[in-house]
């Protein structure tokens, strides 16, 4: 991804300027351009756009919307990073995307039919592409998993244009209210997405689940499947906490089946000692372009069971291709250093959160391994007991841990005590998933051929790059949408409302806060009169200089709003018993 302008261009909001207007950088420092009258194009004071340096000002090239609206200013954010409809695909993207489409349209002889098998898709609301489904059947003591996945490698040549476009892409990146796909829509959301009553290719990993969750009798081979039903998260929770029907009694007793599957895989991994922190994300609402309101999706049932189905496939798969000697792209979650470990615990005796005294001397992987467990546990029910605390805390025991990357030759994910894991189920949006569906066709002897391993390390560190960039920007892009969607609701006295917060984290000249369950704010150091605050050595806390104030992460506090900006994604908060800023 692109960073500021590229080349002569950049993106702006147009600002007076005389009798005329200018163009001020949105996201990045520096002066106002003139622009020249005859190239506006369509561009009103109040737009954001890009615009290009020529001569002695600048000529507009794109009009992303209003800066008074949040899908305009997701648009503009896409664009300064080199994304968006201006990046699009090249016509030779585009032209292979719809030549393999209807190449691939006839019935392969290497394909098992299973049209006639029950398959359920179950994905988000609003989600456009889908690149999983399953099937369960009860089988003796067992339950029978099939999991399909879009069958992307048929369709993306190696080494031809949508593969290379693929690769320096290296994923999708979710923004609220839009996608910039790694693959092309003829693809993306057409042939390759497993569609209700459609005819669909598929690569499936299939098993059986023992009650004890032990997986056994794993099979793979490439499918032809077409998908009975497609459900969404909260479908699926309203049919298992029984307040509702899907009208189809057998896709209930499937989902049922699918959920006991799901737990008995949990509580495998839960025994060999995988973390269990719970996250959540954020869902916008848009009415056009306008942000109108924020959910905080945390995990339910239905996405716990997907999850663990999906788990349960990437650790078949990784266990195939190593006893096959295939190279391939794991994904590498490496034990928590021995250094994070004692800090941790160091925080959380600070934080009061009652964990059993750490072995002395050097810890063994096994013990730093089950030291972020036992952590993760105590956090959590020091927040069930306390009350607060829920927002920040969890995320001290993430910092811990090392980040999870993509490796051509390590194997182990320690978050989920997995010795052999990787990204096998979601091939339309994570390159790692396509160069595996290759290994797992080229083991099965279908043709394919194998990754080229010596390109798998430089492939491996450029996708690990493009997610944490991907995961940067969407973060961005939230705090955007929620400092938008909060200046909208600002009517009354909401400045002068004190709100309810709780300190998510500390830095070196202020608190980071959370108020209202979701909105984030930054109540700087200088604003707080009563005292003068200084982090201690953990950044667990602040204290007081003269008082001796203590504030905490996890500490409820209370805020009211003082400044925002929404086009920078900043809210800065003051105490609430400061008088409020003059408006």
């Amino acid at each position: 991804m692109s960073r500021g302008r590229t080349g002569t261009a950049f993106v702006a909001e147009m600002v007076p300027a005389g009798r005329g207007m200018a163009a001020r950088p949105a996201f990045e420092a520096g002066p106002d351009v003139p622009l020249l009258k005859a190239r506006r194009g369509d561009a009103r004071m109040g737009d954001l756009v890009t615009a290009r340096l020529k001569g002695g000002g600048c000529a507009v090239v794109t009009v992303h919307g209003r800066v008074t609206d949040a899908g305009a200013a997701v648009r503009a954010l896409m664009a300064h990073e080199g994304l968006g409809l201006g990046r699009g695909f090249s016509a030779a993207v585009r032209e292979e995307a719809n030549a393999t489409a209807c190449a691939q349209a006839a019935h392969d002889p290497d394909r098992r039919d299973l049209r006639e098998q029950r398959v359920i898709t179950i994905d988000p609301e609003g989600a456009k592409d889908h690149d999983d489904a399953i099937a369960v059947q009860e089988e003796g003591k067992g339950i029978r998993l099939w999991v399909h996945i879009a069958d992307v490698s048929r369709y993306v040549p190696a080494g031809g244009a949508i593969d290379r476009e693929a690769e320096r892409r290296g994923c999708s990146v979710y923004l609220p209210g839009t996608v910039d796909p790694m693959l092309p829509e003829r693809l993306s959301n057409d042939v390759c997405s497993l569609r209700p009553g459609e005819e669909r290719k598929a690569v499936t990993a299939h098993m059986l689940v023992m009650p004890d969750g032990q997986v056994t009798a794993e099979g793979f081979h490439r499918s032809l499947i077409r998908s009975d039903r497609r459900l969404t998260y909260p479908e699926v929770d309203a049919l298992l906490g029984g307040g509702s029907s899907l009208g189809d009694p057998l896709l209930e007793q499937d989902v049922a089946l699918a959920m006991e599957l799901a737990r008995r895989l949990r509580a495998r991994r839960m025994r060999r000692g995988a973390l269990d922190i719970v996250t959540s994300e954020l869902r916008f609402r848009f009415q056009g372009d306008r942000v109108t309101a924020v959910d905080m999706e945390t995990q339910t049932d239905a996405h716990s069971l997907i999850e663990e189905l999906m788990i349960a496939a990437n650790e078949a798969v990784a266990r195939f291709l190593i006893a096959k000697r295939v190279p391939a792209i794991f994904r590498v979650h490496a034990d928590p250093e021995q250094i994070a470990i004692e800090h941790l615990w160091d925080r959380l005796e600070v934080l009061g959160v009652p964990v059993p005294p750490l072995a002395e001397g050097f810890l063994t992987a096994e013990q730093r391994r089950e030291a972020a467990g036992v952590a993760a546990h105590a956090v959590r029910l020091h927040v069930e007991r306390a009350g607060e605390g829920a927002a920040g805390l969890p995320y001290i025991v993430l910092r811990a841990l090392q980040k999870a990357v993509y490796r051509p030759d390590e194997t182990t994910h320690s978050g989920l005590a997995s010795p052999a894991y990787l990204h096998f189920t979601s091939p339309i949006r994570r390159y790692p998933d396509l160069v595996v569906h290759r290994a797992l066709v080229h083991a099965l002897g279908l043709g394919e051929p194998a990754p080229d391993a010596a390109m798998l390390p430089e492939v491996s560190r450029d996708c690990s790059e493009r997610e944490r960039e991907a995961t940067d920007l969407e973060r961005r892009a939230d705090r955007i949408c929620l400092a938008y969607l909060l200046a909208s609701s600002l009517d009354g006295d909401a400045w002068e409302r004190p709100r309810d917060g709780e300190v998510t984290g500390i830095g070196q000249s202020g608190l980071f806060i959370m108020f209202d369950e979701v909105f984030d704010g930054f109540l700087p150091f200088r604003l707080m009169h009563d005292d003068h605050y200084v982090p201690d050595a953990l950044d667990a806390q602040v204290v007081g200089d003269d008082t001796g104030r203590r504030i905490r992460l996890g500490d409820p506090l209370r805020v009211r709003l003082h400044d925002i900006q929404p086009l920078r994604g900043r809210v800065t908060l003051a105490p609430a018993d400061r008088a409020p800023r003059r408006r």
